[in-house]
């Protein structure tokens, strides 16, 4: 019986479009093929963070990701491979060009769920800098958030990442519930594998069709619509 349901975040509730992000890092003159250098290593044994299908994060992106480098170091990181004059608040933006918005009928179900009895959790592998803007232009602010969700769990607070056991092991330990009670939604198909090998129910969730960041079409099939046949 389903009791809780966790949600992804970039890709399930917030459109993102990372190929626009990119795009953006490219016109303050970064070589895209920096992001392949190994400049700071994962630790050993641990699955690097995948920042949407087929997009793997670098060393430096998951080590933002799961908080142990900060906003700073990375975004000046960046900034020495762009253009001269480039600033700061210039990267900032390139980096955030990513996060779209969160379309309102995703808002609503969360609460006609939350309604329903259902325990609502995000588990999202983030960041500080897309965090501030996604709670703050997408959500809404903070108290919404609180609203939205029992609990919030952040790869850049808890220094954990998906798709790596220990983080869903954590969420579970923390919200007190088993594995088979819970139904977890995610875009990514090595953290819906990882979450399914736990033992968790598993929603694949559809992503919208983004391009120069903006949705240019939903869903074909929404996780609003098909999570009905996951939960009793």
């Amino acid at each position: 019986m389903t009791k809780t349901i966790i949600f992804d975040l970039g890709g399930v509730l917030l459109d993102i479009d990372l190929k626009h992000c990119m795009q953006q890092m490219q016109a303050l003159g970064i070589d895209l093929s920096v992001f392949e250098k190994k400049e700071m290593t994962i630790p050993a044994g641990t699955k690097a963070t995948v920042l949407g299908e087929g997009i793997v994060a670098n060393a430096a992106m998951h080590l933002y990701q799961t908080g142990d480098i900060t906003t700073e170091v990375f975004l000046e990181g960046i900034r020495k491979y762009c253009k001269e004059g480039t600033t700061r608040e210039q990267v900032l933006e390139a980096w955030n060009a990513c996060c779209i918005a969160i379309p309102p009928y995703r808002l609503e179900k969360l609460k006609e769920l939350k309604q329903r009895g259902y325990t609502i959790c995000m588990l999202s592998n983030t960041n500080d800098a897309h965090w501030q803007k996604i709670v703050n232009q997408c959500f809404g602010g903070q108290d919404v958030v609180n609203q939205l969700f029992d609990y919030t769990f952040l790869s850049q607070e808890m220094h954990m990442a998906k798709p790596n056991d220990d983080i869903y092991l954590k969420v579970l330990e923390d919200i007190g519930a088993k594995a088979e009670e819970c139904l977890f939604i995610d875009d990514s198909t090595p953290n819906v594998e990882a979450a399914k090998k736990l033992g968790f129910h598993t929603l694949h969730a559809e992503t919208s069709i983004t391009q120069k960041g903006m949705v240019v079409a939903p869903p074909s099939t929404d996780w609003t619509t098909t999570i009905e046949q996951f939960l009793n």
